[in-house]
C-alpha cells in the first residue's frame, strides 16, 4: 500500500495531535522530504513527541524511517511524471521571487520599527535557531550605530533578559512560523505585558504570536522555506540590512 493511501486509512484511529500531523503532511507532501522531525512539529503546530507517536501509529520506529518511505514515494511519483523539484534553477528563481516581493512589505510597519529601534530605551532582540541569525545581525548593527540593544538566541536566555523590560522599550522577535507554544510558554509574563513598541517578524502571514504583538511585519518566502531543508533566512537578512541603512540615513 502506498504511502499516502495508508496514512489516509489509519486516520479514524489518530489523536487530536498525531491528526494535526497528518493533515499538515498530506496538504503539503513535498515539504517532508526535507523536514526534521523538529519542523515538522512546529509547522504542524504539535511536538515532536506527537510527530514520533504518529509514525509509531503509522507502524515506523520513529520519524526517520517513516521520513525515507515518503521520500522514496515522492522520488517515484517524480520519476514517472518526469519531474525535478529541486533543480537549481528553481531554487534560484524561488530567492529572487522572494527577493523581489520585499519591495511589498508594509513600509509603514517598518518606518514604526525604525522609528521604535532609534528611540527606545533599550532594545531588545530575539531570535532562536536560525532566526538567532538576524536577531544578532540586527543586534550587531545597532551597536555600531550607536543604539543601545540587547540579544538573545534562545527562550531560556530571552526570558531572563526580559526580566527588565519595561514598557518604553521595544521588543523585536523573529521567527520564520509565528508558532505561540515555546515563547508563551518561556516568556509568559512578557505576553501579558507587552510594551506598546512589540514587532513580530515573521514569514508567516498567519502566524499564532501576531495577537500578542502591537505590530507584524510579514516577509515574503514562507510557502518557499516551507520546501527548503533549513528555515530561510535570506529574506529577514537583507530586510535587517535595509533596515539598519535606513536607520542610518535617519541620523
Amino acid at each position: 500500500m502506498e504511502i499516502v493511501e495508508s496514512i489516509k486509512n489509519h486516520q479514524k484511529g489518530f489523536s487530536k495531535s498525531e491528526l494535526k500531523v497528518s493533515d499538515y503532511i498530506l496538504n503539503n507532501l513535498d515539504h517532508i522530504e526535507t523536514f526534521t522531525i523538529t519542523k515538522l512539529a512546529d509547522r504542524s503546530g504539535t511536538s515532536t513527541s506527537a510527530v514520533l507517536r504518529f509514525c509509531q501509529s503509522m507502524g515506523f520506529s520513529g520519524y526517520k524511517d517513516f521520513r525515507f518511505e515518503l521520500i522514496s514515494y515522492l522520488q517515484k511519483i517524480r520519476h514517472e511524471e518526469g519531474e525535478n523539484d529541486f533543480k537549481t534553477s528553481k531554487l534560484f528563481n524561488s530567492y529572487l521571487d522572494s527577493i523581489r516581493q520585499l519591495e511589498n512589505i508594509d513600509k509603514k510597519i517598518l518606518e514604526k520599527l525604525m522609528n521604535s529601534l532609534m528611540n527606545s530605551n533599550i532594545n531588545y532582540l530575539l531570535g532562536v535557531h536560525f532566526s538567532a541569525l538576524p536577531a544578532k545581525s540586527l543586534f550587531l548593527g545597532l551597536e555600531d550605530l550607536g543604539i543601545i540593544s540587547l540579544y538573545a538566541n534562545d527562550y531560556i536566555s530571552a526570558s531572563h533578559l526580559t526580566n527588565t523590560l519595561t514598557s518604553e522599550d521595544t521588543l523585536v522577535l523573529f521567527t520564520i512560523s509565528g508558532n505561540k507554544n515555546n515563547f508563551t510558554n518561556f516568556l509568559s509574563s512578557v505576553t501579558s505585558n507587552m510594551p506598546k513598541n512589540s514587532f513580530l517578524i515573521t514569514m508567516n502571514p498567519k502566524a499564532e504570536l501576531k495577537k500578542y504583538f502591537q505590530h507584524t511585519l510579514v516577509l515574503p518566502g514562507y510557502n518557499f522555506s516551507n520546501q527548503s531543508i533549513v528555515d530561510i533566512q535570506s529574506i529577514p537578512m537583507i530586510m535587517v540590512e535595509m533596515l539598519l541603512n535606513l536607520i542610518h540615513d535617519s541620523q
